[in-house]
């Protein structure tokens, strides 16, 4: 019997990058991808991470072209945001309007999560091939929204 597919019908928000320097990975995907980037302070962000909590420093940028959104985070050690590389590519972030449901059936289907807490409506996911997945509800879509339409905005002008 063959598994039901969590991510069937679910829509992508964002592709996650991580990099070792926001600030030099914002002037050169701005450059590259001619993308307006918004926000990359680092604020205190309280998390669940692989099981604990903790304080986590994040500086994060949202991007967006209008068809592709990008998230850029600054790595962290200790944490799911760490790279060697000065930017990669790191998750695909999707809405679901079950979001909670969809969480469930991720770790249903051999997905560890990695960020939030059991029964949290949304999270970060890992299969044993390395893949990660977010996956997030309305609060945190509308949120994200905010951002990208401010960098629609910012390359309109």
């Amino acid at each position: 019997m063959s598994k039901k597919n969590p991510l069937k019908g679910l829509s992508l928000v964002h592709t996650g990058l991580v990099c070792q320097d926001i600030s030099s990975a914002k002037q050169r995907l701005s450059k590259t991808l001619n993308l307006a980037w918004i926000g990359g302070d680092q604020k205190p962000w309280a998390l669940t991470v692989y099981g604990k909590e903790q304080i986590v420093p994040l500086r994060i940028a949202h991007a967006s072209t209008g068809p592709a959104n990008f998230e850029l985070i600054e790595a962290v050690a200790n944490t799911p945001w760490v790279t060697t590389q000065p930017v990669m590519q790191h998750h695909l972030c999707f809405y679901s309007e079950h979001s909670e449901a969809t969480c469930n059936a991720l770790e249903n289907n051999d997905f560890v999560r990695i960020m939030g807490a059991p029964g949290d409506p949304q999270g970060y996911f890992q299969d044993a091939s390395g893949l990660l997945i977010e996956v997030i509800g309305d609060a945190i879509l509308e949120y994200l929204n905010r951002f990208y339409n401010q960098s629609r905005g910012r390359m309109a002008t």
